[in-house]
């Protein structure tokens, strides 16, 4: 990059950060004089600022603890748009996971301040989000995490920067600027074979007990609201390997049960998080808060008959659209890899 592209900018030695030392605390006035000014006289709820080491970091400000513990329940990620003249890098909170709340910083590339500031959050290792609360005229620090991005986040994010800064037309309707990308609709036929083959974790439902407490309706949107709660958790987690997984979900009955189905299983992602298990993958938790949910397990989809029907690749939402022929091709996978068994895709097997 040239240095006309990559401003040179000096940071401010006199500004302080939020640290472990100040969780929890009232901030010093006088000491975090900045963030005082950012959060009372110009009233920001949420802003970016260059601090003392030349490090990007970011703020939200909430009108309380309260109002912080309801706001972020679930997940926190970053996500890059732009509009106009501008690279939006959109914060993302989960209270409320059908109805995520954005919040948008804007840097106009065309400011060389802006353009660094941008420039350099993409170069550092994480960006760390530091949360606070503002009630008659305290800042108080409650909590700081990190957001990693990806390596594909990173390079997109450049391209974006370099567009703007080139004067590339990504001018887009003003009420588009902070809203979730629409799920696209796919033939399920499109997907790979070996994708189809995958086995994964069954989510076991009582479904007798479902359709006669809530009906056949209400039943089927009370599950696909729930799954949907769970894949825009997926979609707005803070790590980057989350967000970058691919998965499918799938649905079938056997018996009196109906089985929701995540291939592969994703446990492998979850294990390294501080939570446990059950309660860092939002499929674990979400379902098990319903009534009628069972238990969970291992399982084959070409096994128990079910069919695809949601596809998640990397951040991209699909709707599967079922036909004769993708019943046929899992009736011809499910004879290859058990053909000893009844074929649940073939009626009278």
């Amino acid at each position: 990059m040239s240095e006309e592209f990559v401003p040179k900018i000096t940071p401010d030695p006199t500004l302080s950060s939020p640290s472990r030392d100040t969780l929890g605390e009232v901030l010093d006035r006088e000491t975090f004089f900045d963030l005082y000014e950012l959060a009372d006289a110009q009233g920001l709820p949420y802003f970016a600022r260059l601090n003392a080491a030349g490090e990007v970091e970011l703020f939200l400000v909430f009108e309380s603890v309260d109002a912080f513990s309801e706001q972020t329940r679930d997940a926190v990620s970053l996500e890059f748009k732009t509009y106009r003249q501008n690279l939006l890098a959109v914060i993302w909170t989960l209270s409320d996971p059908l109805q995520p709340l954005g919040f948008p910083l804007a840097f106009d590339i065309a400011k060389e301040e802006d353009r660094y500031m941008a420039l350099t959050m993409l170069d550092q290792p994480h960006i760390r989000l530091h949360y606070m609360a503002y009630e008659q005229g305290s800042l108080t620090h409650i909590y700081t995490e990190p957001i990693y991005l990806s390596v594909g986040e990173v390079n997109a994010a450049r391209e974006m920067v370099r567009a703007l800064y080139e004067g590339k037309d990504t001018e887009a309707p003003g009420d588009e600027q902070v809203q979730e990308e629409e799920a696209k609709t796919i033939p399920a036929i499109c997907l790979p074979v070996e994708v189809l083959q995958e086995t994964g974790m069954a989510y076991v439902f009582d479904y007798a007990t479902l359709l006669r407490e809530h009906g056949e309706e209400a039943a089927h949107h009370q599950l696909m609201g729930t799954v949907q709660q769970a894949m825009l958790v997926m979609r707005r987690h803070s790590h980057s390997e989350v967000r970058d997984s691919s998965f499918t979900i799938w649905v079938g009955e056997q018996a009196s049960s109906l089985y929701l189905v995540v291939t592969p299983a994703l446990q492998y992602l979850f294990e390294e998080l501080s939570q446990p298990e059950d309660e860092a993958n939002p499929f674990s938790r979400f379902f098990a808060m319903l009534a009628a949910y069972r238990e969970k397990a291992e399982a084959s989809p070409l096994r128990l008959g079910a069919f695809p029907i949601l596809r998640y690749e990397a951040g991209k939402l699909y709707h599967l659209e079922i036909d004769a022929h993708t019943q046929e091709l899992l009736a011809r996978l499910h004879q290859q890899v058990y053909p000893q068994a009844g074929n649940p895709y073939q009626e009278g097997s």
